[in-house]
């Protein structure tokens, strides 16, 4: 059956959300970043991104005496306390909330198209497609080229949000704090940034919070320096990570740390069957059965447009898959195949003409490290 590009319908990404322009306004100062400002400014994004979409955040919301300034309540993504543990070298358990796992996908797939939307001008359009349709994306090149793409992305590090709550909502050290959705919206709020530093990000209620505030300090020159530690340290969770370093402490802020070492559950009493967070929050592309799948839909949307030279196929993410890279993707980079139909007799010998053939996936299109062969971004 031929792939019909023509009724591929979609849209634009983060089109309904309605803090896409803050986006927008963060990507343009990004243009001309290096990418690993770029990749962390992500991550930014995406924590922001989860507490605009989770529900009930007065509900989850604990106390925690060792956050900074005046803040005295934290809410974060993992189930390790930021500021408890690089504050006071203390094993905190806090459930992470997150949004459903249905707008978690939406979001982190929106997210990535419309920094690679905005971040590679060679790219005209830009489609999130979604839904059954057997791809995840249309992107049109502007030498022409139709990319038919699969999107795996994550964050390498969440950032936890910080409040300060009136006294009387407190109930004891990392307990449930007792506070009504009206009143959490009256609450100042930061970012942290889990090197004791936040960014400030005013009240809860405040029109298109947290993302128009988070966005203004980011790009105001003033804060250059400041943003550069966070910056530095995200480099050094990514290398932690990357190594699988136990002995680094940014491996367990870090996504996929699994569970705390031992001394978290002899001395601060960590709940004995509780991760910090597992593999399903892999970075990236970095999820093994993202991995295969995002491989598997590539070649069956290959044989959907296989006649077809000037549609091409790609992985999309917002980092490479820095743990399994090698295991799992190295051995698809340069492989070709073909249809048994395609064989012909040349010399006696059954062979497949180079025009045949066609690779497992054309591109892996990522923020940092990615596979563009001679296409130019």
């Amino acid at each position: 059956m031929a792939f019909n590009i023509d009724k591929i319908t979609g849209r634009e990404p983060l089109i309904d959300y309605p803090w896409r322009n803050e986006v927008d306004r963060l990507l343009s100062w990004l243009l001309d970043k290096d990418s690993h400002i770029q990749s962390f400014c992500f991550d930014i994004v995406m924590s922001a991104a989860y507490i605009d979409a989770a529900s009930g955040l007065e509900k989850n919301i604990e106390s925690c005496s060792a956050s900074p300034n005046d803040y005295n309540a934290h809410l974060g993504f993992i189930n390790l306390c930021s500021p408890c543990y690089s504050r006071k070298n203390k094993w905190s358990h806090q459930k992470a909330i997150k949004p459903q796992s249905g707008a978690l996908g939406k979001l982190s797939s929106e997210v990535i198209l419309r920094f690679i939307e905005k971040l590679y001008p060679e790219l005209s359009e830009v489609i999130a497609v979604g839904g059954v349709e057997a791809a995840d994306a249309l992107l049109k090149h502007k030498n022409g080229m139709l990319i038919l793409a699969e999107v795996k992305s994550a964050p390498l590090l969440t950032y936890p949000f910080l409040f300060k709550v009136k006294d009387s909502c407190i109930n004891g050290d990392h307990e449930k704090i007792t506070i009504t959705g009206s009143q959490l919206r009256e609450c100042e709020s930061a970012i942290y940034l889990h090197n004791g530093e936040y960014i400030s990000l005013g009240k809860v209620g405040d029109n298109l919070w947290p993302f128009k505030p988070l966005v203004n300090f980011l790009t105001n020159p003033i804060n250059e320096e400041f943003i550069n530690t966070g910056i530095e340290q995200w480099l050094e969770a990514r290398k932690a990570y990357s190594d699988k370093n136990r002995d680094n402490r940014m491996y367990y802020l870090a996504n996929a740390s699994g569970s705390p070492p031992k001394i978290a559950k002899e001395r601060d009493a960590w709940p004995k069957s509780e991760s910090i967070s597992d593999s399903k929050t892999s970075a990236g592309m970095d999820r093994t059965d993202d991995i295969k799948k995002g491989i598997y839909q590539s070649l069956k949307i290959g044989t959907h447009i296989k006649s077809n030279p000037e549609y091409k196929t790609a992985l999309i993410s917002n980092l490479p898959a820095y743990r399994h890279g090698k295991e799992y993707v190295e051995p698809f980079i340069d492989m070709l195949w073909g249809l048994e139909d395609d064989l012909t007799d040349i010399n006696g010998k059954r062979v497949i003409t180079a025009d045949n053939l066609r690779r497992v996936f054309d591109f892996i299109i990522t923020l940092e490290e990615p596979i563009l062969r001679d296409m130019k971004l």
